[in-house]
């Protein structure tokens, strides 16, 4: 009788703790430049993510919140192969993070809000059910290339940065806030992030090229081109839920600091 307990509890057990599988056209890129190869699966945070992700956490330096953010997606993150965390839509890191939560905690991630027509505060689940997502006109998806997951526009192959293109452009900038003419860098541009396709990594010579071409050698006809482009998939990097057709928009209104407890 105890074998048979024991094994149920470990079938149970298996069961509960098995990564799941995220559906990829639920993230906010809505799965687009993703190659049909790629996968990805979340596992349940260990008490020492959570411990080293509360660890000096200081809500004020959005430098720290996005470190941490990103270190639970790294380390309960499951690809398939080939491909690894840099190669993540950076769009799409929040949300995956959230998912964790919610799958470590075993309970729904709340968000709460005020409801100008009730004058009162409102909750809803942070989910995909409730997910504001953009809807990409049928025009623009006329321009979409299956293969190569990017957008073919007025001669550019339009897609989305990843977390290594990211990560690349902050060491870089990190390491350009050294120097004494540091300042021009705040300065210029850095659309080029939106443009290179399968990249997930970034060398300081190629970056300080990129900053060259995308701010001093293009035409302004070319730069109104690439700004018009970058525009019009704004919307499929914003965060927001949705309720009876009300948009609720959800910066600052989850506590990232405590979201574990």
């Amino acid at each position: 009788m105890i074998n048979i307990f024991n094994g149920l509890s470990n079938i149970i057990s298996s069961l509960l703790t098995r990564p799941q599988k995220i559906n990829l056209s639920q993230l906010p890129s809505q799965g687009l430049f993703y190659k049909k190869d790629f996968e990805i699966s979340i596992k349940k945070a260990k008490p020492v993510d959570i411990e080293k992700y509360e660890q000096n956490f200081i809500k004020e330096d959005l430098g720290i919140v996005i470190r941490k953010v990103k270190k639970i997606v790294e380390e309960n993150s499951i690809l398939s192969t080939n491909y690894k965390f840099e190669d993540l839509k950076s769009i799409d890191v929040v949300f995956l993070f959230l998912e964790i939560v919610r799958f470590t905690k075993g309970k729904p991630v709340i968000v709460k809000y005020f409801d100008e027509v009730t004058q009162s505060e409102k909750k809803i689940e942070f989910s995909p059910k409730n997910f504001n997502y953009y809807k990409i006109s049928k025009d623009i998806m006329k321009l979409y290339n299956k293969e190569n997951v990017e957008f073919e526009i007025k001669g550019y192959k339009f897609s989305l940065p990843s977390i290594g293109v990211e990560n690349s452009l902050t060491s870089f900038l990190v390491s350009k806030s050294m120097e004494k003419d540091s300042n021009k860098y705040n300065d210029y541009i850095y659309d080029f992030t939106y443009f290179l396709s399968g990249k997930n990594y970034l060398t300081f010579d190629e970056i300080e090229n990129l900053i060259t071409i995308f701010n001093q050698d293009l035409d302004k006809d070319e730069l109104e081109k690439i700004k018009e482009i970058v525009e019009t998939f704004l919307p499929l990097q914003k965060y927001s839920l949705t309720k009876a057709s009300k948009i609720i928009e959800i910066n600052s209104k989850i506590d990232l600091e405590k979201i574990w407890k």
